[in-house]
């Protein structure tokens, strides 16, 4: 393999990984957005009518983080 080759196939690789890396944290935001609107929605049905977004903001991220390593520690 020629050196001109493999620095395309880096440069392939690297953009290929830097892509993948922006298609997850995406994915990953729109997750949190939705687990803070079912919290939210799961506090008020359960008769919370006053919840801090503060705990909204922290019961959310802490069962994004659950769902994204669970989800790496699978595969």
């Amino acid at each position: 393999m020629a050196k001109g080759e493999k620095a395309v196939k880096g440069l392939t690789g690297l953009t290929l990984t830097f892509v993948a890396s922006l298609i997850l944290i995406l994915l990953g935001v729109i997750y949190f957005m939705i687990t803070v609107w079912i919290i939210k929605m799961g506090a008020s049905w359960a008769g919370y009518k006053t919840v801090e977004g503060s705990t909204v903001v922290l019961t959310a991220g802490i069962v994004t983080a659950a769902a994204v390593i669970g989800s790496a520690i699978q595969s």
